[in-house]
């Protein structure tokens, strides 16, 4: 009876002892119910966890407003405009369809319309500012034309008449030999001589005569202290006794005329109004 007491005891050891076992399986890792001795030595401590790292999200810069925008340079406009011009253009030659020549027209005739009214401005502001209108000192008209050309044409004779009384006009040549255009350089101051009542210094550079001036001067190294015996036959030159002062007036053969304008300018317009 007592054996029969104490398997039944142990029976029911064992049962509560599956029941618990089938409650909790079987695992070779126990580390985290028993300790590292025994049948559990083998027990590998838990890998450190690795944090992922978290990418910052950097908010992009918020758009500027238009305050905030710098201008573009009227530069900057013209040359981005020029360069929609050339890509229009471009694209209707290489593919000529109807909208890319279309294209093309359209941006012609924006051309004409801007040139236009810049045309326009243009002359409405020369119509009020004088100073501006070269109209004014040389008269466009054809029936102004002419009284203006004969008012130069008396100031440049009385110029040259002045001139070469007071300073003088050198001519400095070589012998109608040697030198064709010095003997018609020659002729063309003998008229100037008789008609404006001057006299001509006739220099020969190489002891040569010329025509029109027999009794010309030989050249005695006088060219020389006046820093003219480089040049070439024909020269003329302003020369003033008093002051020594030399101003060329041109050297090869020059009209009548030239010589009348290139004396105005030389004595009476000063640098950087002629024009």
């Amino acid at each position: 009876m007592k054996k029969h007491i104490a398997f039944a005891s142990l029976l029911t050891l064992i049962s509560a002892d599956i029941a618990f076992a089938q409650s909790e399986p079987f695992r070779l890792d126990m580390c985290e119910s028993r300790t590292t001795s025994g049948w559990s030595f083998y027990c590998r401590p838990p890998e450190p966890e690795i944090e992922e790292p978290v990418e910052e999200v950097v908010a992009p810069a918020p758009a500027p407003t238009p305050e905030e925008v710098e201008p573009m340079t009227a530069t900057e406009q013209m040359m981005e405009f020029r360069a929609l011009i050339d890509e229009t253009k471009h694209r209707a030659v290489l593919n000529p369809t109807r909208e890319n020549v279309l294209a093309y027209m359209e941006i012609n005739k924006l051309i004409g319309d801007k040139a236009g009214a810049f045309t326009d401005q243009w002359q409405r502001i020369l119509f009020e500012t004088p100073h501006l209108n070269a109209n004014v000192d040389s008269p466009l008209a054809e029936a102004g034309i002419g009284v203006y050309q004969d008012q130069m044409l008396a100031a440049r004779e009385a110029t040259f008449q002045r001139v070469a009384n007071e300073a003088g006009i050198l001519f400095m040549f070589e012998s109608d030999q040697n030198c064709g255009i010095c003997r018609v350089q020659g002729e063309i101051l003998t008229q100037l001589e008789d008609r404006y009542g001057v006299n001509i210094l006739a220099v020969s550079m190489d002891g040569g005569g010329n025509a029109s001036f027999p009794n010309a001067f030989v050249d005695n190294g006088r060219l020389q202290e006046l820093g003219l015996e480089d040049y070439p036959a024909p020269t003329l030159a302003l020369a003033d006794p008093e002051t020594g002062g030399v101003a060329v007036i041109g050297s090869g053969l020059i009209t009548a005329d030239e010589i009348l304008e290139r004396v105005f300018v030389i004595t009476e317009i000063p640098i950087g109004e002629r024009y």
